[in-house]
Parts: C-alpha cells; sequence; structure tokens
C-alpha cells in the first residue's frame, strides 16, 4: 500500500490551485481508491498486513519462561497481564528477570510488540500471575 500512498501525496503536491487542479487530483485519488479495493477483493493484502493471528494463549511463569518463540510469520504480538503480579518482558535471547527486562506489565497494563519484531519473546513473573498474549500473522 505504501506505493499508492506515495502516489497520491504526489498527485496532490502537485496541485497549483485553482478548480481544475483540485478535480484532477480528486479524480486520480478516487482511481487508487477504486484499485486498492479491487485488489482487496481479489485477496491481494498490503504489505504488512494482518489475516489472523493465534490466541490469546496464557503465560503464567514465575520462572524465566518462552512468552511467543521466533517466528519470521509474526507481524505483532500483544501482551497483556491480567493477573496480580509484575510481568518482565524479554525482547531477544537474554534471559528475563525482575531487574533485566525489556518493559514490565503491572496488572491491567498491555503491551504492544515493536512492528515487524519476529524474534524471542521471554518473560518471568515476580509473583502468580496471567498473562494474554496473542501473535497476529
Amino acid at each position: 500500500m505504501g506505493w499508492q500512498t506515495n502516489r497520491i501525496l504526489e498527485t496532490i503536491g502537485t496541485a497549483t490551485g485553482g478548480t481544475q487542479s483540485i478535480n484532477f487530483n480528486l479524480e486520480a485519488i478516487e482511481a487508487l481508491m477504486v484499485t486498492l479495493q479491487a485488489d482487496v477483493a481479489d485477496g491481494i493484502r498490503p504489505p504488512n498486513s494482518t489475516t489472523g493471528g493465534t490466541g490469546p494463549t496464557d503465560f503464567s511463569s514465575t520462572s524465566y519462561g518462552t512468552i511467543a518463540t521466533a517466528s519470521t510469520g509474526r507481524l505483532g504480538c500483544t501482551i497483556f497481564n491480567s493477573g496480580p503480579g509484575n510481568l518482565h518482558v524479554m525482547l531477544g535471547t537474554a534471559t528475563a528477570s525482575t531487574s533485566v527486562f525489556t518493559a514490565r506489565l503491572s496488572a491491567g497494563d498491555y503491551y504492544e510488540v515493536p512492528f515487524n519484531y519476529t524474534g524471542l519473546i521471554g518473560g518471568i513473573f515476580a509473583t502468580a500471575g496471567t498473562a494474554e498474549v496473542t501473535q497476529l500473522s
């Protein structure tokens, strides 16, 4: 979808004013929207769009554990701490602890793993707790 957006912006950028320029730009935008709608109808998805996912799955380990394995097909991952304990999340292969972590989620906190991160996600609860994990692909 990026090239269509760039094309729209380039077309709009050439507007010099007046009704004729505005009508030309609206027609170009409308034509691109028709193309995008046809692509969607044909099942062509824009780059980095999601069509499904897995989860939610539970994570509740008070010792270091894997929240989500590395996956090149993953476009996103969400983690919701639904339990009472603090969850310490680690992106990468380092072992998470209560003092070494990427993000700490208190009870009720929600975390979205950075877009297009496909590596290992590990974690540990400081005390008993449960997190709901959803992976998008």
